[in-house]
């Protein structure tokens, strides 16, 4: 298994840290042509608690499990779940304290941490996921975050060096006939008892005819006159798109979404925004057309990059 960091970013706001680590690991891949198995994650089968007092509420499409420890919450029409735990209580400082040292991280309730290591949680938390009905053989692979807390004087800011590690949150990978799956989730972050602190899951079914058409369009650009052919098209219909490096992935509609479920074999590639804001992701189908999905806003809308 190989770990590489990512990315880093300290959160001056919320006083945490958050670095990402990524594991690539060789799992079973489904038969070419395999449709994608859905999962509906269910507070059941879920290792989170919601605590005491806890009763069920309705609103429209949304079902919420409460109690004095969180919230386990589902999205009726797409199935879509997400366990959140209610926020730390932070007792007030001292009025003298001035660094980390008079106001540690441990003055506050956080849960601990399952371990310290990044692959071992990675494997509790797939093991949880699977067991729980995550289809094993669409597990391509994982990827940490790490939560930390620190602390610091008002003016110098929060102290990375001075951070400690709160937990780790596994996410899950999918892939259908060794295809990325793009849009589906299924994440987990456990404690020194095992238990989930937090966790969300949306792993839609993906029909067989999706998954074979994303493996047919990869196994087509293999071939170097046929990508050349495909990338010439691409920059036609978007000549930014310039010489960015792409692949072929299976896209579909978020959880968020509820009109029509929509699943697509799409080439993708990232390239910066003309107008020097965020980064646009564009998709383009086996024509080389532009292709979005349903539930996207066009990215010719980006705002510009403020100065």
């Amino acid at each position: 298994m190989r770990v590489g960091k990512a990315s880093s970013v300290v959160l001056l706001g919320s006083g945490a840290w958050y670095g990402v680590v990524s594991t690539a690991a060789a799992q079973g891949q489904p038969v070419s042509g395999q449709s994608g198995v859905k999962y509906a994650h269910t507070l059941e089968v879920s290792r989170f608690a919601v605590g005491d007092g806890s009763h069920r509420e309705t609103e429209g499409p949304f079902e919420r499990v409460i109690g004095d420890k969180g919230v386990f919450f589902v999205d009726t029409v797409t199935g879509a779940s997400l366990a959140v735990p209610n926020g730390v209580a932070l007792p007030k400082p001292p009025a003298e304290a001035q660094a980390p040292a008079n106001y540690p991280p441990e003055a506050l309730a956080y849960p601990q941490p399952l371990t310290t290591n990044p692959e071992e949680h990675s494997a509790a938390v797939k093991a949880y996921l699977v067991a729980a009905g995550v289809p094993a053989a669409e597990v391509s692979g994982t990827h940490v975050t790490t939560t930390m807390a620190g602390g610091g004087p008002v003016r110098g800011g929060v102290q990375p060096s001075q951070s400690r590690l709160l937990w780790y949150t596994t996410h899950l990978e999918r892939s259908l006939a060794g295809i990325p799956v793009e849009s589906s989730y299924a994440f987990a972050a456990l404690d020194s008892n095992g238990k989930v602190i937090t966790e969300g899951v949306f792993w839609p079914a993906i029909p067989e005819s999706v998954a074979s058409g994303a493996r047919a369009f990869a196994e087509k650009l293999a071939a170097p006159r046929e990508r050349a052919a495909f990338l010439a098209r691409v920059r036609k219909a978007k000549p930014d798109a310039g010489e960015a490096a792409g692949s072929v992935k299976i896209v579909h509609t978020s959880g968020a979404y509820h009109g029509p479920f929509q699943a697509l074999a799409v080439y993708s590639i990232v390239v910066p925004s003309p107008r020097g804001g965020k980064v646009q992701i564009l998709r383009f189908d086996q024509n080389g057309a532009r292709v979005q999905l349903n539930d996207e806003a066009p990215t010719e809308a980006d705002s510009p990059k403020h100065r």
